[in-house]
């Protein structure tokens, strides 16, 4: 009896995970509202009593895939920056980030739920992601302060540096797909240094981005245009300015992603 029940109980632990990776899949393409639970039962092969026995509800499984996403994201960040413990505020950062974007990239499909459906959450539900997320984002606030208060990092105001920091690497679970030209290393990496090296404490970086910019503008035959008192130059500058973001574009599109 003993190993029967044993065998019953390893039964039901994988029936509940084959539920949960067909509703994530299912909720992140058609999302909650969109999602049945019948549709979810027909795509395990359960019958309805079956499902219900391990989640009464939509509700009861869309908060375990949240909390269960939220738990995963946490314990990979933390676990990221406890290899750089001995380090400066820089390179634990730097880890937290990329194993930000490595989970969102490698479980995209629950990163694009926990991202989109905290509004499909009712009140009991929703108090509890929200209370692991905000210990979440904690732990970059506090990277960024320290980083801040050591002159590693610059900026005005560390609520916005999270936010920007966090739409910036969330989006990867938008956009990415197995098999494309970057891998998920090559991608983390590259988001790290796209941000960073926009808040790195660098005496020389403003003169010679603006020497730069002026050089490209001189070479591309464009005036260098101040602003006049009779409105003429901001018309121009204007100008100036469509002409060189058309251009970038049509760079990007022509050498691709």
């Amino acid at each position: 009896m003993l190993g029967d029940g044993k065998n019953e109980s390893g039964k039901g632990r994988e029936t509940e995970r084959e539920i949960y990776a067909a509703a994530v899949d299912l909720i992140s393409e058609r999302g909650f509202h969109g999602t049945s639970l019948r549709a979810v039962a027909g795509a395990v092969g359960l019958q309805m009593s079956s499902l219900y026995y391990h989640f009464p509800s939509k509700q009861d499984l869309l908060v375990e895939i949240m909390t269960r996403s939220m738990r995963d994201l946490i314990s990979t960040v933390e676990t990221a920056i406890s290899g750089h413990r001995d380090e400066g505020p820089m390179e634990r950062l730097k880890a937290a980030v990329r194993g930000h974007i490595l989970f969102h990239a490698g479980r995209r499909n629950e990163a694009f739920i926990l991202d989109n459906e905290m509004r499909s959450l009712e009140p009991a539900g929703r108090k509890a992601v929200m209370k692991m997320r905000n210990q979440y984002e904690q732990i970059f606030t506090e990277l960024l302060t320290e980083g801040s208060e050591q002159g590693v990092f610059r900026f005005g105001d560390t609520r916005l540096a999270l936010f920007a920091l966090m739409a910036m690497c969330t989006g990867v679970a938008v956009w990415y797909r197995p098999g494309g030209r970057l891998s998920l290393e090559d991608i983390a990496d590259g988001y790290t240094d796209l941000f960073f090296q926009g808040i790195v404490t660098t005496s020389d970086k403003a003169s010679s981005g603006a020497a730069a910019q002026s050089s490209e503008a001189k070479k591309s035959g464009q005036r260098v245009v101040r602003v006049g008192r009779d409105g003429q130059s901001i018309r121009e500058g204007a100008k100036v300015a469509k002409s060189v973001t058309t251009r970038r574009v049509e760079t990007r599109r022509s050498s691709g992603a």
